[in-house]
C-alpha cells in the first residue's frame, strides 16, 4: 500500500492547473463526487497569484490538491454569500478549500500533510470552509484537522456546515 510518503507535497504552479481541474471534473456532484462548486483553469490561475494552493502529486500525476483563496475570489458566487452570511470569520480570513483527493488515495494522510503545508503559510489567518451536512467523511475530516464547526446555513434546500480554524 502506498502511503503519503510517497508523495511529493508542494505549492502548486501553473503546470499543475490542468491536473487539478482534472481531478475536480472527477469529484464534481454532477459527476457522483462530492464538490459542490465547479471552478475554471482561469479561476485557480488568479487565485494561485494571490494564496497557496496546495498539490500532492504522486509519480507527476496530482492526487489532491488544497485551494486557498481570498474571500472576494468567490464572492460572486451565491454559495459562497450564503456561506459568508452565516460565518463571516474573523479579521483577515480566507476560503479554505475546496480540498480533493483522488478516490484511490483517500484514507492515506494526504489531506492531514496538505492541510499542514498550508497552515505554515498562512499562519494566524482564520481559514472558512463550507461542507454538506450529510457529507459525514468530509465532516469527519476537517474535524480531525481541528476545524471547529461555526455556523450552518441552507443553499438551494441543501444543508451546509461552515468549518473554520486558526492557522
Amino acid at each position: 500500500m502506498m502511503t503519503v510518503s510517497d508523495c511529493e507535497i508542494a505549492l502548486a504552479t501553473t503546470d499543475d492547473i490542468p491536473g487539478i481541474v482534472a481531478l475536480q471534473s472527477l469529484n464534481l456532484r454532477s459527476n457522483g463526487g462530492a464538490l459542490s462548486i465547479e471552478f475554471s483553469s482561469d479561476w485557480f490561475e488568479r487565485v494561485l497569484s494571490e494564496m497557496p494552493i496546495i498539490v500532492a502529486r504522486r509519480e507527476g500525476r496530482i492526487v489532491g490538491y488544497l485551494v486557498s483563496s481570498p474571500l472576494s475570489a468567490a464572492a460572486n458566487m451565491p454559495i459562497i454569500q450564503a456561506k459568508l452570511r452565516a460565518y463571516p470569520g474573523s479579521s483577515n480570513p480566507y476560503n479554505h478549500g475546496p480540498v480533493c483527493i483522488a478516490e484511490d488515495e483517500r484514507n492515506r494522510g494526504l489531506i492531514s500533510a496538505m492541510f499542514q503545508a498550508l497552515r505554515k503559510r498562512l499562519r494566524g489567518r482564520e481559514g472558512v470552509a463550507f461542507v454538506r451536512r450529510d457529507n459525514a467523511a468530509s465532516l469527519s475530516a476537517h474535524a480531525k484537522l481541528g476545524m471547529r464547526q461555526a455556523a450552518e446555513f441552507t443553499h438551494d434546500g441543501v444543508a451546509y456546515v461552515v468549518v473554520a480554524y486558526i492557522a
